[in-house]
């Protein structure tokens, strides 16, 4: 999920080489393939990893986070996981990869879920570019709820694979560049009871203004209001929906109450309050660090 559109980083994984390969390795094969291939790619492209570098300082300064340094290494290999996470649910077989998450994920505080599915309008889950995102609309699907995903891609290759992985099953794929328009798609999802999967850190889709913005991780951030409006529209629940990786690849989702009362609650200032709980307590999970600057109003 989430823009990536001309980053070549995402074009080398998503390319008919690698989805071939993944799909016949052992997933421990593949993963550390595509760790090594993510260190080679950023060790040739300097450029790239100290804009990398400069932005996780930047984030780190305020906050009194000493080893920047050590944590944009763990950073890109948090991206690089992530790319694994995207590439494995592309590239298996549906039957492997509800295997793959059914043994290793729990799900806690569930019932959130259930409570706000049961109002009957609709669900706007949030969630952002950290943890194991790309694993949260299996496990969705594997517990019978009817999910429909905002997302982009950064090739053809990959939105045509994931829209056949989806064929079949109540997984909704709403993919902008493939002609879809997101807000009719969101809204007409919602006015049908399903879960409407989104991302509040997507920055490359924020209404950025120097008179809006909020404060989180000890400065100013610009703040889009898309989750409000959206809400307010509907009188969807929104619920907050955060995978964090665990030791030996093991996953642990859970669900966050943020709106459940549907209209008028702040619901977007919530959101990025939540987002920014889980990236203070693992900044290594979250992969935008690409956009970090652009998130702040002296970019502009």
């Amino acid at each position: 999920m989430g823009a990536h559109t001309g980053n070549r980083l995402s074009a080398l994984f998503q390319s008919r080489t690698m989805m071939a390969f993944m799909r016949y390795a052992p997933a421990s094969v593949s993963a550390a393939a595509m760790h090594g291939l993510g260190w080679i790619y950023h060790f040739f492209n300097r450029a790239e990893r100290l804009a990398i570098q400069r932005n996780v300082a930047d984030f780190a300064r305020p906050l009194g986070i000493r080893s920047a340094f050590e944590l944009s290494g763990l950073a890109r290999r948090g991206m690089y996981e992530h790319y694994f996470e995207k590439m494995l649910v592309a590239s298996k077989p549906r039957s492997y990869i509800e295997r793959y998450v059914r043994k290793r994920a729990v799900f806690h505080h569930e019932e959130i879920l259930k409570e706000a599915l049961a109002r009957g309008k609709g669900v706007v889950m949030v969630t952002a570019h950290w943890g194991a995102i790309e694993l949260l609309p299996v496990l969705l699907r594997l517990r019978g709820y009817p999910v429909s995903v905002i997302l982009e891609t950064s090739t053809p290759l990959l939105a045509s694979t994931l829209e056949r992985l989806a064929a079949g099953s109540d997984v909704e794929l709403i993919i902008e560049s493939n002609g879809a328009r997101v807000l009719q798609s969101a809204l007409s999802a919602l006015s049908r009871g399903r879960i409407l999967m989104t991302q509040c850190d997507e920055v490359d889709t924020w209404r950025r203004r120097k008179g809006r913005t909020i404060q989180l991780f000890g400065r100013d951030l610009y703040f889009d209001h898309a989750i409000d409006f959206i809400a307010n529209r509907t009188d969807a629940a929104v619920v907050g929906l955060f995978c964090r990786r665990q030791a030996s690849r093991r996953y642990r989702f859970t669900a966050e109450p943020i709106a459940l009362s549907g209209k008028n609650a702040d619901a977007a200032v919530k959101s990025l309050v939540l987002w920014e709980r889980y990236v203070r307590e693992a900044p290594e999970q979250w992969y935008q660090w690409k956009k970090w600057a652009e998130m702040l109003p002296a970019a502009s």
